[in-house]
């Protein structure tokens, strides 16, 4: 794949471009109802924050340039599919989980884990497996979860579902996502 596309943006630009007037959202009306955020942001960036669209797709069920963006990610990161969010990680970790997990299913997860998951958990119904973190005393933060660790609840818990890696963490640590996937296949 090409990856030098950029066609979320390109679309923009051509979108902005031809001067259509939004009676949609956001309501700074792509700056011109908000000078002040045009100030803060600048003209470029505020003239390209509209809302979806046929000429930009839409992000709920893409068929053009976000799904080949899409495509594009996918292939950069050597997966099968990738997904674009919005709304943060919460918002994609709350995804995750509540598209894998029904009520009852387990779900291997390190015991550090953002608060959303933890609110999806909730919401689903679904059990969590924790894998404890080792903790680097000398700065005081929590690690990845460690490639034995994960192995050790999968073979726990054979029946679960998903495993979700925080990566990198708050700190920056970075689990070996490339092991923890093989494992988890």
């Amino acid at each position: 794949m090409n990856q030098s596309k950029a066609p979320i943006y390109e679309a923009l630009e051509k979108f902005r471009k031809m001067r259509i007037v939004p009676f949609d959202v956001p309501g700074h009306k792509r700056g011109r109802g908000n000078p002040e955020l045009v100030e803060l942001l600048g003209e470029k960036c505020v003239g390209i924050d509209v809302n979806s669209m046929k000429p930009l797709d839409n992000l709920c069920h893409p068929v053009s340039v976000i799904k080949e963006a899409e495509e594009l990610a996918a292939d950069a990161f050597g997966a099968y599919y990738a997904f674009l969010m919005v709304g943060g990680t919460t918002s994609a970790v709350q995804t995750m989980i509540l598209s894998c997990c029904k009520q009852g299913d387990k779900i291997i997860l390190p015991r550090n884990v953002h608060r959303s998951a933890i609110n999806a958990l909730v919401l689903c119904g679904a059990i969590p497996v924790y894998v404890n973190p080792k903790i680097d005393h000398e700065l005081g933060i929590s690690l990845g979860m460690e490639i034995e660790d994960v192995k050790r609840a999968i073979e726990k818990n054979p029946d679960a579902k998903a495993i979700l890696v925080n990566n990198p963490t708050y700190y920056g640590i970075c689990s070996a996502l490339e092991d923890i996937v093989k494992i988890g296949h």
